[in-house]
């Protein structure tokens, strides 16, 4: 065993008032507005010292764990620590966390840095794809569950784990006394569901486990996350043998068992559950539970909005939580079907109110992006992965042609630059050979003679020369004017350029589906909005990026 893998002697170092100061910083994240951070807070060095002091005499006693249930999809026994034991929690973890996590296997994807529910998905993709040989033979999963297995953790055989590579007895007395805070129906069992050293203790008792799927078994393509994991194979009857092997080394070793109703092999075509999608071959569909617990979410959240019990903004950072979250699906029906929901259920008021206004901008574009035709955002997704015309023609069952047509079309809207799909000397050529925006395609291709070029070269082209003349939505020319004239004239004046930004995204709310030229919208700032505070000769001069540059560099603002 490497010396540099085992833990001896650094007591005193996860005592220190450095350790314990960040420790705080991890543990206050996302929850400084909450009342027993704030109190926390108001002493903290005298918190922290007292801290310092009970961990390095050993008279350490974390308080009493407050325990509530959730039924939301399942029923679950959550159990919340004091916020000064979650402190100590992440000291205990920014010690040994970096020594175990480097002894996990990659396909472990549950609480570790660059991993997560979103990774695991991608790499199932990548599993499925090897073993069916790209969707050529049938493939089968071995999808499991482990029964109750926060409650079912023994605590000596934990231990065990962890005094294999933790040699500071003082440290080991520690993560016993957290331990033996969690009370339990059976004495030295289990650990409670929510704290940060429960999550990281899961990983390291289920290490085991992935040990022995890849270096015993020899399994290739496994993924875990947390207490749910699959096995990929071709062959039903050697799942079989794994899943019978798997449960006896679980059983003798770690003192748990695989559910017998959740752990099944199932052929990939009927559809794998796996953390909250329902993959196939083919596509990746969300599963219908979570869109009725999603759906009963916005239907209170409709009825605290009439009530004035709830803000816009507040319902803004849930519904794009959930769009963001349904986006890793096939979900683009759906995903316009429900932005039309809630543009009809939360209208837009004069008297809105923004905070954050980075909320408001992303929201603005996810719902503007949702007006796009359906067959053309489906081309736009799969140009994106990188497809060219041809692959995406024959992926879709479509004609080039047709494909074409939607990519001129996404060129005109801006959703595609045009350099994205021809060479700088096609765009040049082509365009030395327009004389307007009206041309024939047959009088511009007559006049370029070069077979090189086609009509669909031609008619892209064409498509970004009219962009620049049709109308809009205000969200794109509100995102164009603070790239080009907001950033480049208030460059170093921050506070200005926010202030901005949130009377921009006033004026857009109650605006979300005006449909502008770009000379109407500039009209519009700059004779009718009260936006913009320079003076009229400032506000309508064009900087370059050239010039800006320029500007930027010889310092002259």
């Amino acid at each position: 065993m490497n010396r540099d893998d085992i833990i001896i002697d650094v007591y005193e170092f996860l005592c220190s008032y450095e350790n314990l100061k960040l420790a705080f910083d991890k543990a206050k994240k996302g929850k400084t507005q909450k009342k027993y951070v704030i109190e926390f807070a108001k002493e903290l060095k005298k918190n922290l010292l007292e801290l310092k002091i009970e961990l390095l005499m050993q008279t350490y006693k974390p308080r009493a764990l407050k325990t509530f249930i959730l039924r939301d999809p399942k029923t679950r026994k959550i159990s919340k620590s004091a916020f000064r034991d979650r402190v100590v929690h992440h000291a205990i973890c920014n010690i040994i966390e970096p020594i175990f996590d480097k002894r996990f296997i990659d396909d472990s994807y549950a609480n570790r840095i660059r991993k997560g529910t979103f990774k695991a998905i991608k790499r199932f993709n990548q599993f499925k794809r090897k073993v069916s040989q790209n969707n050529t033979i049938r493939c089968y999963v071995l999808k499991a569950d482990i029964k109750h297995y926060f409650e079912s953790v023994d605590h000596k055989i934990l231990l065990e784990i962890l005094k294999k590579r933790i040699k500071d007895k003082r440290l080991i007395w520690l993560i016993k006394t957290i331990l033996s805070n969690h009370k339990s129906e059976i004495s030295s069992r289990g650990i409670p569901l929510g704290n940060l050293t429960s999550q990281f203790f899961a990983n390291v008792y289920l290490n085991e486990l992935d040990q022995f799927i890849k270096h015993k078994l020899r399994a290739r393509y496994y993924i875990r996350y947390v207490d749910d994991f699959v096995v990929l194979h071709c062959s039903r009857n050697q799942l079989e043998e794994y899943k019978d092997r798997i449960n006896k080394f679980l059983n003798l070793n770690l003192h748990l068992e695989l559910h017998p109703e959740k752990s099944k092999i199932l052929k990939l075509e009927k559809g794998i559950g796996f953390l909250g999608f329902r993959i196939f071959y083919y596509h990746r569909l969300l599963r219908r539970k979570n869109i009725k617990k999603f759906e009963k979410r916005l239907q209170n959240m409709i009825t605290l909005y009439k009530k004035e019990k709830i803000s816009r903004e507040n319902v803004i950072e849930k519904f794009e939580g959930w769009l963001a979250y349904v986006s890793h699906a096939d979900s683009y029906k759906y995903r316009k079907k429900i932005t039309k929901t809630f543009n009809h259920n939360f209208p837009v008021q004069p008297e809105n109110k923004i905070g954050s206004v980075k909320k408001h901008e992303n929201f603005s574009k996810k719902i503007d992006a949702s007006k796009t035709e359906f067959s053309q955002e489906k081309t736009l997704l799969l140009f994106k992965k990188g497809f060219n015309v041809k692959q995406i023609a024959k992926k879709r069952n479509l004609k080039e042609s047709t494909i074409w047509g939607h990519i001129s079309m996404l060129i005109g809207y801006h959703r595609i630059k045009l350099n994205e799909i021809l060479s700088n000397q096609k765009i040049k050529t082509i365009l030395l050979n327009i004389k307007n925006s009206e041309d024939k395609l047959k009088d511009i291709k007559a006049r370029i003679k070069n077979e090189e070029i086609s009509y669909d070269d031609i008619n892209c082209v064409l498509a970004n020369l009219k962009g620049k003349h049709k109308k809009k939505s205000i969200c794109y020319f509100i995102n164009w004017y603070q790239r080009t004239n907001c950033f480049r004239k208030c460059y170093y004046n921050k506070a200005q350029r926010k202030k901005c930004r949130i009377k921009f995204q006033k004026l857009l709310i109650n605006n979300v589906n005006l449909q502008l030229t770009k000379k109407g919208f500039l009209n519009f700032i700059n004779n009718h909005a009260n936006v913009c505070i320079l003076p009229d000769k400032e506000k309508k001069k064009f900087i370059s990026w050239k010039k800006f540059k320029l500007m930027k560099k010889q310092n002259k603002y």
